[in-house]
């Protein structure tokens, strides 16, 4: 798993819906131009974020997104997920591949420490988190600091 223009531009829509959480369903024109995506790839996201579970469609006059559960509840890493599957930044840690020298690799309880650290921040880390004004996630500096063996 990479972090690409998608889940960047899908994070993006999922704050902007829950800017206007309590305002209704959101016309996808509105959503792309608040956070300056192009509408055609705003609406490749918004049916994968629908089909996950994270946000609803309302049709017809009215209509448009919303999301499917409070703000305080999604988490960024279910939005990662669900746009570009498990959390692995390396490919020997992805469960769908298979890793060529698993066996006395050197680097392996590395990836997957880092790898560990970086879905617990995304997990903690609550879509609502980021409607604050700089955007910092709930950990601070020094507890990420801390959280890393030297």
């Amino acid at each position: 798993m990479k972090i690409t223009r998608k889940s960047d531009y899908g994070l993006r829509a999922m704050v902007e819906l829950a800017k206007r959480f309590e305002d209704g369903p959101i016309p996808i024109g509105e959503v792309a131009a608040a956070q300056r995506v192009p509408d055609s790839f705003t609406e490749k996201i918004m049916q994968e974020l629908k089909g996950s579970g994270l946000i609803r469609a309302v049709q017809g006059r009215g209509g448009g997104y919303t999301l499917a559960h409070d703000p305080e509840s999604i988490s960024v890493k279910a939005i990662v997920e669900a746009l570009e599957g498990p959390v692995a930044l390396v490919s020997c840690l992805d469960p769908d591949l298979e890793c060529q020298i698993e066996e006395g690799c050197p680097t392996s309880g590395f990836w997957a420490l880092i790898n560990e650290r970086f879905a617990e921040v995304l997990g903690q880390t609550a879509l609502a988190d980021l409607l604050t004004d700089n955007g910092d996630a709930p950990a601070s500096e020094t507890e990420l600091e801390e959280s890393v063996p030297r």
